[in-house]
């Protein structure tokens, strides 16, 4: 299981570092008080490596950690943290399990938890696709914003 240290990344500039890649607002307030830095909002655009600040997708104010922004304006976008996606994620394990013929009742009653930072995008009520923070970045041509801490270093 991945620790939040180790998901935590962390891009260096001249004075100071911003970390990025918190799983829940309140994982980014900690941090910020622990290490006597300030929550800002990146944004990772136009394929770009580094975050730069900005605050485009309200996320201090609406106290999430990330949202993407696609290129397809038609997509419904549903995050992890979002009550609709784990229903989504729910129904998806189901049919795919019913699909394979591998249905057993403790599979059925078990509570299949599909968390992190999942993405799932749905194109005209059908899932189009389950993704990553990472994979919008850099294979679907998408900006993603997110929560940061800037550190003085």
């Amino acid at each position: 299981m991945e620790t939040k240290e180790k998901r935590l990344q962390e891009y260096k500039f001249e004075d100071y570092k911003i970390v990025t890649n918190f799983e829940t607002y309140k994982d980014a307030e900690i941090y910020a008080k622990e290490n006597d830095g300030r929550l800002i909002e990146v944004g990772f655009v136009d394929g770009a490596d580094n975050p730069v600040e900005n605050s485009k997708a309200n996320l201090i104010l609406d106290k999430k950690p990330f949202r993407v922004e696609l290129p397809y304006h038609h997509y419904d976008v549903y995050y992890s943290y979002d009550e609709t996606f784990q229903d989504l994620a729910k129904t998806l394990q189901y049919q795919k399990k019913e699909a394979n013929s591998d249905m057993l009742l403790e599979d059925v009653l078990s509570d299949q938890n599909l968390a992190g930072d999942r993405i799932i995008i749905v194109d005209n009520g059908v899932i189009n696709t389950i993704t990553t923070r990472e994979r919008i970045k850099f294979l679907m041509g998408g900006n993603l914003y997110e929560l940061g801490v800037k550190v003085p270093i």
